[in-house]
């Protein structure tokens, strides 16, 4: 997959307008053409997005305690979180709601709040806008807080209003600068609405970096008649709405809000900031915004890609974006059927983004491997090359003679380049965990029984496994705990493989030709957010505490484990001391802040001390 730069709008216009009447039918692009929604008479609202703090609060005069922080994949690249400290407030969005709280005292104190759906939404009784439909992560920033809000369509939908025939609103993704150095008035200083959906965001050295995928607002109107007309008629009439097209129809745009000031709109990405794969990859627009909170939000030095994207990693200067492709989305569906053809391969397309400093994200190629990734954590950056751990079966993900590799790539003339791969990893096995530390990786597979591999990556070209261990259940979350040992975090199961609990799994990795499991902790018919959020997990090494969510017959709590030299013994499991209105509430994230964990539950925070888990205080959600 080589790299195309554009010169002028006129020409990323004709080369949409030839790839879609190749690709266009009777129902616009795409299977069933959802990939550009049929016309009703619909209008489109805006997403949300919001803030949260981090200096300022609680006492100013009170020195920062030590305090952990967002769990994240590679050290020094921060991830948006629902919950952050920086040792004198807590903030959070849990509950859809922007929330400074006070964690210098011996119990959590409110200090002040932000509504966010009033803030995003257009009419706050409006009940796409409610806060339980609104979902913020955010980042902290000295005084300021930038809040990024996905909107949950399904919760959000809302049959008065006529939308695009998909029947979901369009997505928007809105980012807030808000003003936290007086915790108790947080004030947006500045709102910027894109067209597309967030995907993720990262901040290095405190320059944020968006990731945002934008698919076209072009039309192809249908009514109860058309149903009944022959295709090739339909077929042609989108044709002609194609070639009467423009680039306002196919390219995102934006609108900035700073203060009271009046809103400014424009397109998002620059026709010659904008690359397609020489490879065609789709029709919609995966764009990567920066911008230093401390200067303000900006649109300024866009990035965009002709292509379609759903996973973010990114290492400290190179930010990767990956899709999993079934086959061709936009090949034209058969005479007989509406559906497309079942796809043959799996492949994963991956684009590589240089964002080394301040300056704005540049794109530099992108590439292919076999096979589908479970996540970003199937991918790392090390000393210029990119490791990707893929699994190789079918679309429904139960082929008995499936396999996993991994696969070595550098960038070279506009290209991913593959360097070298190791297959064979769990034949008749699904990736479940993969983690990468300097040369060394791990992969875990999981059928029956939970081959942990380890493998040698000092040689991309010659990538090898080095040892396997074979044992009942797997672990879906690895964590380096220093010292040769690694944490896992995910289920025992029986020898035939049905799951019989969360399980927290320490690991001797000292010699790579021959891995021990050393012990291991389980609770019987529960599971753990960690299996599919690491952000959920939490090591304290200053005490060697592990603390991860836990869901079971008796609701969620949060288990507190003691980590030995070649143990792992329960300390407790911190429950709510105050029950839920609602009977049930979701336990999102824990934190330190000096001698205190912090659980963050969907509708308060609650304190209890570190070393003996004794309840100091809950604080609810008004």
């Amino acid at each position: 997959m080589g790299l195309t730069s554009f010169d002028a709008c006129a020409d990323v216009l004709d080369h949409l307008k030839g790839e879609a009447a190749d690709r266009v039918g009777p129902y616009g692009l795409g299977p069933g053409g959802d990939m550009v929604a049929y016309a009703t008479d619909g209008a489109a609202e805006d997403s949300a997005a919001l803030a949260a703090p981090q200096e300022g609060g609680g006492d100013d005069s009170a020195a920062r305690q030590p305090h952990s922080t967002t769990n994240v994949q590679e050290a020094g690249v921060d991830e948006p979180d629902v919950a952050k400290t920086d040792g004198r407030v807590l903030v959070t969005t849990a509950d859809g709601t922007l929330r400074i709280v006070d964690v210098t005292g011996d119990a959590p104190r409110e200090l002040g709040s932000l509504d966010l759906a009033a803030a995003v939404g257009p009419d706050e009784a409006d009940q796409r806008f409610a806060p339980e439909t609104v979902d913020a992560s955010v980042f902290l920033a000295g005084d300021r807080v930038v809040a990024l809000v996905r909107q949950n369509p399904m919760i959000a939908y809302d049959m008065a209003v006529t939308y695009p025939a998909g029947g979901m609103p369009p997505a928007t993704t809105t980012a807030l600068l808000v003003d936290i150095s007086d915790p108790a008035a947080p004030a947006v200083e500045s709102r910027l609405d894109v067209d597309g959906s967030y995907l993720d965001a990262r901040m290095v050295d405190g320059t944020v970096r968006l990731v945002v995928s934008s698919y076209p607002t072009l039309e192809f109107p249908m009514d109860e008649a058309d149903w009944n007309r022959p295709e090739d008629e339909l077929t042609e009439r989108n044709q002609d709405i194609v070639a009467e097209s423009t680039i306002e129809d196919w390219l995102p745009s934006y609108t900035f809000t700073q203060g009271d000031a009046d809103p400014v709109s424009g397109q998002l990405v620059g026709c010659e900031q904008l690359s397609r794969p020489d490879e065609f990859a789709g029709f919609a627009t995966l764009s990567v915004l920066t911008f230093d909170p401390e200067a303000g939000l900006s649109t300024d030095g866009t990035v965009g890609v002709l292509t379609d994207g759903d996973t973010v990693y990114a290492s400290q200067d190179r930010l990767y974006v990956a899709t999993t492709r079934w086959g061709d989305p936009y090949a034209t569906p058969d005479a007989t059927s509406r559906l497309m053809p079942a796809p043959e391969t799996i492949t994963t397309g991956i684009h590589a983004f240089d964002i080394t400093g301040t300056v704005p994200a540049r794109y530099l190629a992108s590439g292919e491997v076999e096979g589908r990734i479970i996540g970003r954590y199937a991918m790392s950056e090390h000393e210029g090359v990119l490791r990707v751990a893929t699994t190789l079966d079918s679309w429904t993900g139960t082929t008995d003679t499936s396999e996993s590799r991994l696969y070595t790539l550098e960038e070279g003339d506009g290209e991913l380049v593959q360097l070298g791969q190791v297959g064979g990893l769990g034949k008749g096995e699904q990736i479940f965990a993969v983690r990468y530390f300097g040369d060394t990786g791990y992969v875990v597979t999981f059928r029956q029984v939970d081959p942990l591999y380890v493998l040698d990556l000092s040689d991309p070209a010659k990538p090898t496994v080095t040892g396997e261990l074979k044992i009942t259940g797997y672990s879906a979350y690895l964590h380096d705990a220093g010292d040769d040992r690694l944490i896992g975090v995910g289920q025992e199961a029986t020898a035939d493989g049905v799951s019989v609990g969360a399980q927290i799994s320490l690991f001797d990795v000292a010699d790579p030709a021959a891995p021990a499991k050393l012990d291991g902790h389980v609770v019987p018919n529960a599971w753990s957010q960690t299996e599919w959020d690491p952000q959920a997990f939490l090591f304290w090494a200053d005490t060697g505490q592990i603390v991860v969510p836990i869901e079971g017959m008796n609701g969620s709590s949060a288990l507190v484990v003691q980590l030995g030299a070649d143990t792992v013994t329960e300390q407790g499991q911190v429950a709510r001391t105050e029950a839920s209105p609602d009977g049930w509430t979701w336990l999102r994230r824990t934190l330190v802040v000096g001698d205190t964990l912090y659980t963050v539950w969907q509708d308060g925070v609650q304190a209890n001390a570190l070393d003996d888990l004794a309840p100091q205080g809950w604080l609810a959600f008004g």
